[in-house]
């Protein structure tokens, strides 16, 4: 792996507060994949100039596909472990919470489920707070609407993490890779072409939004 001065995908700021660390550990790993990746490429584009090669090609997928797999991963931690003080410490944080559990209450049954869990709960506050946790984390956080949903739960703006048409942009290429093999069915089959600073920069783009958040997260629970 490169010296920190070589990176092309930088590590984001090691955290001084312990429940943001095992979410920092995760982004981190998630670098050094894309940085892996990102000088296997370079690696192979030394043996020819020319187009790409689909080896290459594939190379530069697996790029955006790990970070956006690393800021899922790492997402999810940060919500398991930071969720619960950002919420005693925040007031914008404490009125997300409040409004997620009032949209619990119409739905009769998963009410009537959840006030039993709760009601007979050691504490009822935590046991509400760990049920809006497991609904944040239940589903992929690889989408600007769930990243965005992320960051409300901390009381943190989306456009705090970064470009969200980027985001989106970067989210709707990793779905075509991931769900479609990124084939063009409309052009003889074909698979999508990726350009190299394309790639990059999307891929720089979900890494920073990860650090953005941490950063954020970090800097309510230091106040």
């Amino acid at each position: 792996m490169p010296n920190a001065s070589a990176r092309h995908f930088i590590q984001p700021v090691r955290p001084a507060r312990d429940p943001c660390l095992r979410a920092f550990d995760i982004l981190c790993k998630a670098a050094d994949a894309c940085e892996s990746f990102h000088v296997i490429f370079r690696q192979l584009r030394k043996a020819g100039p020319g187009t790409t090669t689909d080896a290459e090609q594939d190379t530069l997928r697996a790029m955006l596909v790990f970070a956006c797999a690393g800021l899922d991963s790492s997402l999810k931690q940060l919500v398991k472990d930071a969720l619960h003080s950002v919420i005693d410490r925040d007031a914008g944080a404490q009125e997300t919470f409040t409004e997620n559990v009032r949209r619990k209450l119409p739905d009769i049954e998963r009410s009537r489920d959840l006030l039993a869990s709760v009601l007979t709960a050691s504490n009822p506050r935590i046991s509400l707070i760990d049920s809006v946790v497991q609904d944040l984390v239940a589903d992929s956080l690889q989408s600007v609407a769930q990243l965005s949903k992320v960051a409300a739960a901390f009381n943190i703006k989306s456009s705090d993490l970064g470009d969200m048409r980027a985001l989106k942009e970067a989210f709707d290429a990793r779905n075509q890779i991931i769900h479609e093999m990124d084939i063009n069915f409309g052009a003889n089959r074909s698979r999508r072409p990726r350009r190299q600073a394309d790639m990059e920069r999307l891929t720089k783009t979900v890494l920073d939004a990860g650090a953005n958040l941490l950063a954020r997260v970090e800097n309510k629970l230091l106040n």
